[in-house]
């Protein structure tokens, strides 16, 4: 991740450390989505693993904020989930011993937020940890810094567990320019992805579908950030749907 502008009140600070292997689709382990979408879906609690939760909040109201995308990791370690009405989210399964920065987005206005860059933190979890972690979303208020994100695609959007697919988004703009935060992202599935420019304002990620992942329709939301942290005011949204083979 690179080093971004400066934003008034907001300390950003060095690149994140490369982070854990094994943890993309194509590791990951993946039960039958649960019903709530404050929680990422697991199949049993990893051994060398524990949990992030917290309560995401309106800044200027500390009113608890619903639907913010929280993604966990970066490149190889790609966890997701959503808060639920009540601010709160929580994701199962974060390898311990590594560094795991919790990412928030929201499409209303609001600021991006990175545990790394915002709050000076290094999260690294103990074995069977819980760490908490609350923060607050900012809102901007200038739709002109925002990024704008179009043609969304997901190819192809029938497939079988196992199977790869290829996410793609036309991506530009953003006050202090494009960052490269362009994140793909289910809270169902509890996974995202990190799409990568593939020449001009196309970006693009592969990724192959867990084996174990159960059948049914996952909708992914698309944002991304500038280097001042603005975000996409809309997320667009495209449904994959993992079929039987």
């Amino acid at each position: 991740m690179p080093r971004r502008a400066t934003v008034p009140s907001f300390a950003l600070v060095a690149l994140l450390v490369a982070l854990l292997t094994g943890f993309g689709f194509v590791s990951a382990q993946v039960a039958t989505p649960v019903a709530s979408p404050g929680a990422s879906p697991v199949a049993s609690p990893a051994a060398n693993a524990g949990t992030i939760t917290g309560v995401v909040t309106d800044d200027a109201t500390g009113e608890p904020l619903a639907d913010v995308n929280i993604t966990v990791g970066w490149e190889t370690l790609m966890l997701a989930t959503m808060t639920d009405a009540n601010g709160r989210y929580t994701v199962l399964n974060v390898p311990a011993g590594e560094s795991a920065p919790v990412l928030g987005f929201h499409d209303n206005g609001y600021r991006y937020h990175n545990s790394a860059f915002d709050d000076k933190i290094d999260i690294v979890l103990k074995p069977g940890e819980t760490y908490r972690f609350d923060f607050s979303l900012v809102r901007l208020n200038d739709p002109a810094g925002e990024p704008q994100l179009t043609a969304a695609t997901i190819s192809p959007d029938h497939i079988a567990p196992g199977q790869q697919v290829t996410f793609e988004v036309t991506a530009k703009g953003g006050k202090g320019k494009l960052s490269s935060e362009v994140i793909a992202a289910n809270p169902k599935l509890g996974r995202m992805v990190l799409m990568k420019s593939v020449g001009g304002d196309r970006y693009r990620a592969t990724v192959t579908i867990s084996p174990e992942t159960a059948t049914g329709d996952y909708s992914f939301a698309f944002f991304a950030a500038s280097n001042a942290c603005y975000v996409n005011s809309k997320f667009p949204m495209v449904t994959l749907h993992i079929v039987q083979a």
